[in-house]
């Protein structure tokens, strides 16, 4: 997510095609037509005024990096754990690129690699490569990733060499720390050992350096990024039913925020990460995050908002920034890429569930004060909705 702000981060498809298929198979015998008519618009939603997220008191998550342990591979008991690292970034030439090394994904139980290389009018070239098992090694003491498509690499604190080789696309870079990374901690629902899903930043903004090479023509290439890293003990739409997740790059000032609706109500997450050059200066789970202006999508049928409001005061540091929508610039049915198609897709749909993502472009404007020094801040960014319901 970068682009003055934000690029998103693509997700997988909802579940294993192969599960999907066996239950739709299923679900398509033991339904009569009567039934079908009776209950053909349960997967409908209610389209919210708005959605506030608070907290009565500030809740502290710290400012630190994440450790080599968390950074590495973990040992995950549950359901269908799942794993993967992340990276984005926009380059100087108007290009963007998100990749990412699953072991296993959280959709297919699988190891992959994806790479997806975007043109400045956002047109995608998209890249996705399962693995056996055998093509993957990742270690537990520190974050390295092997695989047969590329590799993830740390090369000393402040320094990844990240590498994609997909079909007819290779991508080198060298990622160099410029705000340091964030492992949220203290409770409140962030990373604590009875959770489901965990989340920690490994770079939340580096310089990149590196070469790009496309039917076997290689260009010099530089720009901005993120890298962070995600796990879990089963299926991201059995933990929740939407987020929004943003970050927004405004001069010296790096901004990550998030809003995570879980199926548990007791599990309260919105992440405000902001640091001011290298320096972090808060690390929280209580801003104020407020969405409305709610719009449905006219295919897809789920809602995204074209208003956010974040608002945060505590330890010092005060900030105020307004999201307002520009353009959708993608929005994908992950049924569809699933590979559901006829009635499978049609059953999923309208009885179960209808997945979606949403990449919107948008202005910012607002304010960060520390010290008393307040400081404007107005751009570009993008945020992501995703939903599983």
């Amino acid at each position: 997510m970068v682009h003055s702000g934000t690029i998103f981060r693509k997700r997988e498809i909802l579940c294993c095609p192969e599960d999907l298929k066996s239950v739709f198979r299923a679900a398509a015998i033991a339904l009569s037509i009567l039934s079908l008519l009776t209950f053909g618009a349960c997967a409908h939603i209610e389209v919210p005024d708005q959605i506030v997220g608070q907290s009565a008191a500030y809740i502290d998550w710290g400012k630190n990096p994440p450790s080599s342990a968390d950074r590495a591979k973990h040992e995950i008991e549950g359901k269908r754990p799942f794993e993967w690292w992340y990276f984005d970034g926009h380059l100087d030439n108007g290009q963007t690129f998100v990749g990412s090394f699953l072991d296993p994904s959280f959709a297919t139980g699988k190891p992959g690699v994806t790479f997806s290389l975007y043109s400045p009018d956002w047109s995608v070239e998209s890249h996705l490569l399962t693995l056996a098992p055998g093509e993957i090694r990742s270690s537990t003491e520190d974050v390295c990733v092997e695989t047969s498509a590329g590799f993830i690499r740390r090369l000393n604190d402040e320094t990844y060499h990240v590498r994609w080789e997909l079909n007819n696309i290779v991508a080198d870079f060298r990622l160099t720390t410029e705000a340091p990374g964030w492992q949220p901690s203290g409770g409140n629902g962030v990373n604590e050992s009875h959770l489901d899903f965990f989340w920690a930043v490994h770079q939340a903004r580096n310089h990149i350096e590196g070469t790009i090479t496309r039917n076997g023509v290689t260009t010099e290439v530089t720009g901005t990024g993120y890298a962070d890293h995600n796990w879990g003990r089963k299926r991201l739409n059995e933990i929740t039913r939407r987020w929004i997740w943003g970050r927004i790059i405004a001069d010296e000032y790096t901004i990550i925020y998030a809003d995570v609706d879980y199926y548990d109500s007791s599990i309260k997450s919105r992440p405000l990460y902001i640091a001011k050059g290298n320096k972090v200066i808060a690390g929280t789970g209580s801003p104020a995050i407020r969405q409305w202006d709610f719009v449905t999508h006219s295919v897809l049928k789920r809602y995204y908002p074209k208003r956010i409001a974040i608002d945060f005061e505590d330890d010092g540091v005060k900030a105020h920034i307004n999201i307002k929508y520009k353009r959708l610039v993608e929005n994908v049915d992950l049924l569809t890429v699933s590979g559901l198609s006829g009635l499978s897709h049609w059953l999923a749909r309208t009885f179960i569930a209808r997945p979606n993502y949403f990449r919107v472009i948008a202005d910012y404007e607002g304010t960060i004060e520390t010290k008393g020094i307040k400081d404007r801040i107005s751009g570009e960014c993008l945020y992501e909705i995703m939903g599983f319901e």
